[in-house]
Order: C-alpha cells, then sequence, then structure tokens
C-alpha cells in the first residue's frame, strides 16, 4: 500500500471513529499497534512495560481523537503520543525508584517513522532490521511463524490472519503475543 493511499484511509478511518465508529478505532489500532509496541520497546527495555504503555497509547489517542490534524499522517500523530507516554511512564518511575526499569540510553536520538521515511540511512537500517525480523522469525515455531509473518511481514489485519489460517481472531492475538515474546528473547540473545 502506498504511503498516500495509507494516509487517505487512516483519515477516513479516523473520521468514521470521530462519528462514533468503534470498528474503525480497532482497525487503526490493528493496524498501528505493533509498531507502536516496538516504537516504545526502543525506550523502555521491558517487554510488559512496554505492552501496557502501547495499550495507554491508544487510549490516550481515542480520548483525544479530536485534536488530530488531518494535514499530518496519522502514524506520525500516534508515534508523538507513544514516545510523550514512554517517557511520562519513565519520569514516574524514576521518581519513586529506578528498580527494575531500563531506559535505552539513545532514546533521545529516535524519530518518527515519517522522518525514517525520508532518510537512505534509515531505509537501509530499516531493511536490515527486516532481514533480522525474517531470520529471527525461522526459529519460532510454526504455529508462532506463520502468524507472525502474515503481521509483520504481510501487514495483515488480525481478522486477515483469522480468515487466511482459518483459526479465531482471539488465538491469532494470543499467538502473535507469544510470537512477540519469543522475538523479542532471540534478539536479545
Amino acid at each position: 500500500m502506498s504511503e498516500d493511499n495509507t494516509n487517505t484511509v487512516d483519515k477516513d478511518l479516523v473520521g468514521k471513529a470521530l462519528l462514533g465508529d468503534q470498528h474503525s478505532f480497532s482497525l487503526l489500532m490493528e493496524r498501528y499497534y505493533d509498531p507502536v509496541y516496538i516504537y516504545i520497546l526502543q525506550i523502555i527495555d521491558n517487554p510488559d512495560d512496554a505492552e501496557d504503555i502501547t495499550q495507554e497509547t491508544f487510549n490516550k489517542a481515542f480520548r483525544n481523537l479530536s485534536t488530530y490534524n488531518s494535514e499530518w499522517a496519522f502514524s506520525t500523530w500516534l508515534i508523538t503520543i507513544a514516545k510523550n507516554s514512554a517517557l511520562d511512564f519513565y519520569r514516574k518511575i524514576r521518581t519513586r525508584s529506578n528498580a527494575g526499569i531500563s531506559i535505552r540510553e539513545d532514546s533521545s536520538e529516535l524519530i518518527t517513522a515519517a522522518e525514517m521515511a525520508q532518510s537512505p540511512e534509515e531505509k537501509m537500517i530499516s531493511r536490515q532490521t527486516c532481514d533480522q525480523l525474517v531470520n529471527s522469525l525461522k526459529k519460532l515455531g510454526l504455529k508462532y511463524r506463520r502468524v507472525a509473518e502474515l503481521r509483520f511481514i504481510h501487514e495483515y489485519a488480525y481478522e486477515e490472519i483469522a480468515r487466511e489460517l482459518n483459526i479465531p481472531v482471539n488465538t491469532v492475538r494470543t499467538r502473535l503475543n507469544r510470537a512477540r515474546k519469543h522475538l523479542i528473547g532471540i534478539w536479545k540473545k
């Protein structure tokens, strides 16, 4: 899907969500859940906390959807919320205690998805990350690998994966969550 087409679809879904169509927001969440989670994981180096912050990001986005400026890509707006949520989380935890939380030292260097698409160097890094993902997927068990490939490589929606594999959507969510945890373990080795 081209970037212009993606932006048009996103803006259409946002418009419908603003009119009360919760399914449209669910589609936006499915589309951006994994990229937001991975982005947050770059800031907060704890998968469980990153999962919580990802949920909080979408809660904030839903509550503040009316503030979205359609002149900008929805993904950029969402990543900004994710970054602020992750940094707020880190600040709250740091003020209580430093135990159990680590933040990547390069988090101040993180850039938005829109900025990444503009840089040739970032495109090369993205390709390398994709290669790393493909190699890591090969190490997963078959039932997790197939779901993860459809989601992370082919960018299928949860419903599309469920139809393709003839399994319930909740099974897709569970397998993706487990695959994500396995992948994180593989990448940390």
